[in-house]
């Protein structure tokens, strides 16, 4: 092929470059060979951005001339696609992808790679001197590429150095969707779901021209138009450009009708982006603009003399609004989308769109913080207080239960404090909300995510221990949920959830049921109520079971049930005139205080000649002070064997105020028991009766009644009756049995 007739061909397939038919014509050419359309490409762009040019011509030469070098079928394909491409539309077929020839396949393996990158060498660097001053350095001698706007590949051989590219072109019209095919978030709404009908929708019912959809953050403008393009163009294509892109290749064509569409119309508001120029070519062909902006973007743009602010001037702008009316408010409230439901439960004072766009972000971030590396203890704190929202409680929760609450969980997190985390979590997304609410001097957890955890499976039970917490914390509002929670558990046979239910309600018949599944803590309790109505023989298998759970208190009531019915039998049994029964049930007498019954046992005992009632006789007779007679029974015993009674024969151990004083004062001094008040005590009896104050004062401070009760009658004797009623009153209410008759016996007297 001599020059003239590579220049013809140049000539026309230069035609084809810029016009509708390029796609086609690029793809024909990519079935011969890739490499020659990524370079044909290149040279398209350059006819766009330069225009008709002498270098650019010779150029285009040069790669007509390496093409059809490629053989008859080459140069046969590439005529083939300049006349398909220069024919009329009507009579045009929509573009194929060209099968590659059989008869000359192009040359494959090393050796031919290696003939096409000698062939492509001069190409690019001939590209390269067409792009003139306007490209900086297209190709350096070190084999570094950079400066200039390419949208097309760059083609190269040898080693590539740096790039640095322009903004994209638009979507190839091949994989434009048809509308009703569209997905509001694919087109950059943030929830999807069934739409419902707003307001301004009537205002929508037309797209025609360039349509701008303005609101807030989260109002849902970009549904709302995706809606609307549904609803008025479901025959279109839609062209969704990603923000930057250079829409100068935009142009309306052949293929059908098609809507642009600019979701964050900020975003394609530069240079070789949208400009009134570009809109009134496709407004004018017919080609619908569909946009969306914030009303801050469209504020900062629309108004003044920038060519931003003349293309928003030509467009029909619809503003959403926030707030949802009461008519879309009820449109919401209709049966058959739950999300929808939840909305108008849990936004709170965030409106319906922030609420379906940010809950799924919060609940993902929320899940996600777990980890070690992200916000461990920031997790719990937000699953604390979700766990005690779901339990009942309706008041804001308090920073300190919450603090509380969070490390019942048992998870360790280092490095990361509890201010932090709360920080963390009360920090608003987008400008909105938090994962917690700040509310009349608590916190709340945002409504979506109590939404979320209603109805999902990776939000773990919540710990019996938070339910204590909650039940503490709000029991009137948290017993009927408790009662609910714990319910389905009991009636499953779950003995902890028999107990549970049983105290939240007083119900006796969860108590047995839990009792008689064997729980600790059900058999104390039942044990301890049966015992109070005097069924005691009914309360001792429950109780027996309960103490030998380690249940102190259910051991002490065995131990006093016990007790009574062998005092009964002793009773018995010393009646019959069993000296023993005699001796044992003195005891009891002795150590309750009844010294009149209990000698007249121990002397029924010793008239039997029990031998063995010698120590607990001895031990009567010092007590009354007969000690002659004591010494008598007391050396009986020890010669009996009874080494418990030796000491009791030696004079008293203690025999000055000093000693008496050193034996209370070191176990005073650490707070040990009964000891402050009994030095206190002391003290007053010797007449020291501001030291034995401080000592009565700090005894009840640990919780001993008595010492109110002596302070009490210590001001007493001051003649300061005032404030010794006060500290009666304290000593009844830590419940002294001598602090409770008197305050008794005052009232009897004001009443008489």
């Amino acid at each position: 092929m001599d020059d003239r007739e590579l220049r013809a061909l140049a000539a026309d397939l230069r035609q084809q470059l810029t016009g509708p038919a390029w796609p086609a014509v690029r793809a024909r050419v990519a079935a011969v060979d890739k490499l020659a359309a990524s370079e044909l490409e290149l040279l398209a762009f350059e006819l766009g951005r330069y225009g008709d040019n002498p270098r650019v011509r010779a150029v285009l030469t040069e790669w007509v001339r390496r093409f059809v070098a490629q053989g008859p079928s080459a140069r046969a394909e590439l005529r083939e696609t300049i006349r398909s491409a220069a024919a009329p539309s009507s009579s045009r077929e929509p573009a194929q992808p060209a099968a590659a020839p059989v008869a000359e396949p192009p040359a494959r393996g090393p050796q031919a790679a290696a003939e096409r990158a000698a062939r492509n060498r001069p190409v690019a660097r001939a590209a390269a001197d067409a792009a003139g001053a306007d490209i900086a350095a297209a190709v350096r001698a070190e084999n570094d590429v950079s400066g200039g706007v390419f949208l097309g590949p760059v083609v190269q051989t040898g080693t590539l150095g740096s790039v640095r590219f322009g903004p994209p072109a638009p979507p190839d019209p091949a994989v434009w969707l048809p509308v009703s095919e569209t997905d509001p978030v694919v087109l950059g709404a943030r929830h999807g779901g069934p739409y419902v009908r707003r307001d301004r929708d009537a205002e929508l019912a037309e797209v025609r021209g360039f349509v701008l959809v303005t609101g807030e953050p989260l109002s849902g403008r970009t549904t709302t138009a995706w809606a609307a393009m549904v609803r008025a163009l479901p025959g279109h294509r839609v062209c969704v450009p990603p923000p930057g892109t250079d829409l100068r290749a935009l142009a309306p064509h052949g293929g059908g009708p098609w809507v642009l569409w600019l979701d964050d119309l900020e975003g394609h508001l530069h240079e070789r982006g949208l400009d009134t120029g570009l809109l009134a070519r496709l407004t004018g062909a017919g080609v619908p603009v569909l946009a969306t902006m914030s009303d801050e973007a469209y504020d900062r743009h629309r108004f003044g003399s920038s060519p931003h602010a003349r293309v928003l001037s030509r467009a029909r702008t619809v503003e959403l609004s926030l707030d949802w009316s009461e008519a879309e408010l009820a449109r919401l409230a209709e049966p058959g989308e739950p999300r929808h439901e939840e909305a108008l439960l849990w936004r709170g004072a965030t409106g319906v769109t922030q609420y379906l766009g940010l809950g799924p972000e919060l609940w993902a971030e929320w899940q996600r913080a777990r980890r070690p590396a992200n916000h461990p203890r920031g997790h719990l704190l937000v699953r604390a207080a979700v766990d005690l929202a779901l339990c009942g409680t309706t008041a804001p929760l308090p920073e300190e239960l919450l603090r509380e609450t969070h490390e019942l969980y048992g998870a360790d997190a280092p490095g990361e404090s509890f201010e932090d985390a709360l920080a963390w979590a009360a920090r608003p997304r987008l400008g909105i909300t938090g994962l917690l609410v700040r509310e009349g001097g608590g916190w709340r957890p945002y409504g979506s995510l109590l939404a979320e955890a209603l109805r999902s499976d990776a939000v773990p039970p919540t710990p019996d221990a938070v339910w204590d917490a909650a039940l503490a914390h709000e029991p009137e509002a948290v017993t009927t949920v408790a009662g609910i929670h714990y319910r389905s558990a009991a009636e499953a046979g779950e003995p902890d959830a028999m107990f549970r239910l049983a105290r939240l309600g007083g119900d006796e018949t969860w108590l047995r049921k839990a009792a008689d599944a064997g729980h600790p803590g059900a058999c104390g309790e039942l044990g301890g109520l049966l015992a109070g109505r005097g069924e005691g023989r009914a309360a001792e298998p429950y109780l027996e079971t309960a103490a030998g759970a380690g249940d102190a208190r259910a051991a002490t009531l065995l131990a006093k049930l016990l007790q009574d019915r062998a005092r009964q039998w002793l009773a018995t049994a010393a009646r019959a005139g069993d000296p023993e029964a005699a001796h044992r049930l003195g005891d009891v007498l002795f150590a309750e205080g009844d010294t009149d019954g209990a000698f007249d046992l121990y002397l029924q005992a010793s008239h039997a000649g029990y031998a063995a009632v010698a120590g607990s006789f001895g031990a009567l007779h010092r007590y009354q002070g007969e000690e002659k007679v004591a010494v008598v029974w007391l050396r009986r015993a020890i010669d009996a064997g009874d080494t418990r009674r030796s000491e009791s024969l030696e004079a008293l151990r203690i025999r000055s105020l000093a000693e008496a004083d050193e034996f209370f004062r070191d176990d005073a001094a650490r707070g040990c028991g009964l000891d402050p008040v009994n030095l206190g005590v002391l003290l007053e009896n010797h007449g020291d009766t501001d030291e034995a104050r401080t000592w009565y004062e700090k005894g009840f401070a640990l919780g001993d009644a008595y010492g109110a009760f002596r302070l009490a009658r210590l001001l007493e004797k001051e003649g300061r009756p005032g404030e010794a009623a006060a500290w009666l009153r304290k000593a009844a209410g830590a419940g002294h049995p001598g602090a409770k008759e008197a305050l008794a016996a005052a009232a009897d007297t004001v009443e008489e």
